[in-house]
C-alpha cells in the first residue's frame, strides 16, 4: 500500500471515528435517542474537516514548512488547529441558522468559544499526528543522508589509504634493491623478479576490501625472500601459523606492511642477527596476529612509520572498535599485536 492510500485511509477512518463518537454521545447522553439529522450533521462536519485538513497538507508541502525550527512549527500547529476549528464552527452556525435557530444564541461568546474548543480536540489530534509523522520522516531522511555521507567519506578515505600504502611499500622495496645492486648483481636480478610479483599484488589489492590470509602470506613470503637476498643469514624468520587462520580474511597488505615495518625498524641482537617472529592464530572467534622484531623501542615519532599509521586508520575505518592494534616492548623485542574479528572470505 502506497503512502497516498495510507493517508486517505487514515483520513476517512479518523473523521468517521469522530462521527461515531459524537453521534453516540448525543444519542445516549444528550437526546436519549438516535437522531438522523444529528448523524448527517456530524457527517457533514467530518467531510468539511477532511477537506480543510487536506488543503492544509497541500499548502504545507508547497511551503516546505517542516524545514523550520521546532518552536516555529508547533506554534503554527496550534494556530492551524484553532483556524480550522474556527471555520468548522462557523459552518456549524450557518447550519444552525438554516435550521431556524436565533442569531443571538449563536453569537453567544461562551457558546462560540466552546464550539471551537470542542472541534480543536479532533483537529488537534489530526495536526499532532500529521506533524509528528512529517518530523519523524524528515529526521529519518536526515539520518539516512548522514549515514550515506559517512559511508562515502569512509569509502573515499579507504581509497586514499590504499593509494598511500602502495607507494609506501614499494619505495621501501626499491631501496632494498638499490642497496643490493652494488653488492651482488645476480641477486639483484632475482630481487627484481620478486619485486615485479609483489608489484602486481600491491597494484591489485586496492580493488578488494579484504583478502584471504593464505594469499597475503604468499606475498609476505616473497617479500621475505627479497629481504633474505639482501640480509642472508643475518636475518632469521620464525613462523607460527594456525592452519585454521588461512581461510580467514584481512585487509590486503596489512601483514605485509607489518613485516616490512619490522625489518625496516628492527635491529640485530647480540649475535648480529635480525630476528622476526610472525604468529597468526584463531582464538575466541578472533584473528590474532603478532609480528615481532629484535631491537629496542624508539621514540613514538620514529617508531610509528607511515605504513603503521595507515594500517591503524584503515582498520578503524573498516572495523571501528572491533579491531585492536597494540605496540609493546619486551627485553630486546618490539612487538605489534593485532586482533581482528573473525570473518570468512
Amino acid at each position: 500500500m502506497n503512502k497516498s492510500r495510507i493517508y486517505w485511509l487514515c483520513q476517512i477512518c479518523g473523521w468517521l471515528g469522530m462521527v461515531g463518537i459524537e453521534t453516540i454521545n448525543y444519542t445516549f447522553f444528550i437526546t436519549g435517542k438516535f437522531n438522523q439529522d444529528i448523524f448527517f450533521f456530524f457527517l457533514f462536519c467530518a467531510a468539511f474537516g477532511m477537506l480543510l485538513t487536506h488543503i492544509l497538507r497541500k499548502i504545507l508541502s508547497k511551503l516546505q514548512f517542516f524545514q523550520n525550527t521546532s518552536w516555529f512549527i508547533w506554534v503554527w500547529a496550534f494556530l492551524f488547529t484553532f483556524f480550522i476549528s474556527l471555520l468548522i464552527t462557523i459552518s456549524n452556525n450557518l447550519i444552525y441558522l438554516y435550521q431556524g435557530n436565533k442569531l443571538s444564541e449563536l453569537l453567544s461568546l461562551i457558546a462560540f468559544l466552546g464550539n471551537i474548543m470542542n472541534w480543536m480536540r479532533y483537529v488537534g489530534v489530526w495536526v499532532i499526528i500529521y506533524f509528528l509523522y512529517k518530523l519523524m520522516a524528515i529526521n529519518n531522511s536526515l539520518q539516512q543522508d548522514k549515514l550515506r555521507v559517512e559511508a562515502l567519506a569512509k569509502s573515499a578515505e579507504l581509497e586514499l589509504l590504499r593509494a598511500q600504502l602502495n607507494p609506501h611499500f614499494l619505495f621501501n622495496a626499491l631501496n632494498s634493491i638499490k642497496a643490493l645492486i652494488s653488492i651482488d648483481q645476480e641477486k639483484s636480478r632475482t630481487a627484481i623478479v620478486l619485486l615485479s610479483e609483489l608489484l602486481r599484488f600491491t597494484l591489485n589489492y586496492g580493488q578488494d576490501k579484504e583478502i584471504a590470509i593464505k594469499s597475503e602470506l604468499q606475498e609476505v613470503q616473497k617479500y621475505l625472500e627479497l629481504e633474505h637476498i639482501r640480509f642472508g643469514p643475518k636475518m632469521q624468520v620464525d613462523w607460527q601459523i594456525d592452519e585454521l587462520v588461512s581461510t580467514q580474511v584481512i585487509p590486503p597488505g596489512t601483514l605485509l606492511t607489518l613485516v616490512e615495518n619490522a625489518i625496516k625498524h628492527g635491529k640485530t641482537d647480540d649475535e648480529g642477527i635480525l630476528r622476526i617472529e610472525i604468529s597468526l592464530e584463531l582464538l575466541d572467534e578472533q584473528i590474532h596476529i603478532r609480528v615481532a622484531n629484535s631491537g629496542e623501542w624508539k621514540s613514538q615519532k620514529d617508531q610509528d612509520g607511515m605504513g603503521i599509521r595507515l594500517i591503524q586508520r584503515r582498520l578503524e575505518s573498516l572495523y571501528g572498535g572491533k579491531a585492536v592494534f597494540e605496540q609493546r616492548i619486551e627485553p630486546n623485542w618490539v612487538i605489534i599485536d593485532l586482533v581482528l574479528p573473525k570473518q570468512l572470505p
